[in-house]
C-alpha cells in the first residue's frame, strides 16, 4: 500500500466526524464522501453548498456529497438480506455504499475505506456477524477499516503494513456515547458544536415506509424515480387515481421543503386568495384529478369548507398560472384518498 489516502463514509454525525479526525491525526489524506438520497442526507442532496460550508467551517472537513438515490431505490425493490422493522434494508444499503466507495477508492487512488461504525451500536447492521457479512460482500475485504472499534476487530491491511497505527485506534463497543464525546473534546470540538443525533434513515419510520410501499406497488413491474419517492417523505399523501398523487404540506416548514422539489412532472398548487398549504401533484389531469386536488388543498387551508375559491397551479412555486375551481370536499372523501391517516 503506497497511497496515504482513504475514502471516509461521512454522514455528518459525530462518529463519522471522529474517524475523519483520527485519520487526519495520522497524516492520512481523507476524502469524506456523504451518500445522499431522499431517505437520508436529503439536505445535502437538495442544496449541497450550505451543507458543505457548515461542515467546513464547523469541523474543518471538506465533504463531497454523492447522489445514492438510484442505488437505494434498486436496493429497496429486492434486498438480499431483507428489511429491518419497516422498509429499511440496512445491510444491503451498507453493502451498496461500500461497493460505491470501493469504486471511488480506485478512481481517486486511495488505499482503503474508513467508516464510523461501532460494534454493537445498531441492532441490524452493526452486529459482528453483519459486519463480517458486509466485508465479505463488498469486495473490500482487507481494506475496510472501522477506526472507532478497530481493536475489537482483526487488523486490516493498512494497519499491518504500518500505514495506520493500530495503537491509536479505538476500542469502542455498544451504544454509549461517552467515549465519543471525550474524543470530540480531544479534537477541539466544543459541546455546542456537537451534532445532534439525527433521526436516521426515513425508511425506519412506519408512516413513511407505508407511503414508499404504495409508490413501489403503483409502479410495478418498473421502479419509481427519485422524484416519485421524494414525495413520500414530506406532508400528507393522497392517491387521486392510478396515475396521479397529491402531497399537501402540513406547516410552513414543509411549504419550504416542498417548494424545493422542482422536478419534471411535479405540478405545484395552492389556493389563490387565502393562506394555506403548498401542494404538489404528480401525474396527469385525466378524470378531473386537478379539481380533486384543489378540493383537498382547500380542505387543509384557511378557507376550509367555504365555496367559491380557486386554486392556481404550475411547474414551480413562482410560476402558477393555471387555474381550477376548488370544490368543497367532505372529510370522508379526503380521508378515503389519503394513505397516511395519522399524519
Amino acid at each position: 500500500m503506497t497511497s496515504k489516502k482513504c475514502i471516509a463514509l461521512y454522514s455528518g454525525g459525530l462518529d463519522s466526524i471522529l474517524v475523519v479526525k483520527m485519520m487526519q491525526d495520522q497524516s492520512i489524506d481523507v476524502v469524506p464522501v456523504c451518500f445522499c438520497s431522499p431517505f437520508f442526507g436529503m439536505d445535502a442532496l437538495q442544496d449541497p453548498e450550505p451543507f458543505k460550508e457548515l461542515h467546513r467551517s464547523r469541523y474543518g472537513i471538506d465533504v463531497h456529497p454523492v447522489d445514492f438515490s438510484h442505488e437505494i431505490i434498486r436496493i429497496i425493490s429486492d434486498p438480499k438480506h431483507g428489511y429491518g422493522k419497516n422498509l429499511n434494508p440496512c445491510i444491503d444499503c451498507k453493502i451498496g455504499m461500500f461497493k460505491k466507495a470501493g469504486e471511488l477508492m480506485k478512481a481517486l487512488d486511495a488505499s482503503f475505506v474508513v467508516t464510523g461504525e461501532v460494534l454493537g451500536q445498531r441492532p441490524m447492521s452493526q452486529r459482528r456477524d453483519a459486519m463480517n457479512l458486509i466485508i465479505k460482500e463488498t469486495g473490500l475485504k482487507d481494506v475496510l477499516l472501522r477506526p472507532l472499534c478497530a481493536k475489537h476487530l482483526p487488523p486490516t491491511l493498512p494497519e499491518r503494513e504500518g500505514l495506520v497505527r493500530r495503537e491509536l485506534l479505538g476500542d469502542i463497543a455498544g451504544r454509549g456515547r461517552k467515549v465519543q464525546i471525550e474524543l470530540a473534546k480531544k479534537y477541539g470540538i466544543s459541546p455546542d458544536a456537537l451534532p445532534t443525533p439525527a433521526g436516521g434513515c426515513l425508511l425506519t419510520y412506519g408512516q413513511i415506509a407505508d407511503k414508499v410501499r404504495s409508490t413501489f406497488k403503483r409502479f410495478q413491474p418498473c421502479l419509481p424515480s427519485p422524484a416519485d419517492v421524494m414525495l413520500d417523505t414530506i406532508g400528507r399523501k393522497f392517491i387521486l387515481d392510478d396515475k396521479t398523487v397529491l402531497v399537501v404540506s402540513r406547516d410552513e416548514e414543509e411549504n419550504k421543503k416542498l417548494s424545493r422539489l422542482v422536478f419534471p412532472g411535479n405540478v405545484f398548487m395552492k389556493i389563490a386568495d387565502v393562506p394555506g398549504p403548498l401542494c404538489i401533484i404528480r401525474g396527469d389531469d385525466s378524470g378531473g384529478s386537478y379539481e380533486k386536488a384543489a378540493g383537498i388543498c382547500l380542505r387543509y387551508g384557511k378557507a376550509r369548507g367555504k365555496s367559491g375559491h380557486t386554486a392556481v397551479y404550475g411547474p414551480d412555486p413562482l410560476t402558477m398560472t393555471g387555474t381550477v375551481s376548488a370544490p368543497v370536499l367532505d372529510d370522508d372523501c379526503c380521508q378515503a384518498l389519503q394513505i397516511d391517516m395519522n399524519t
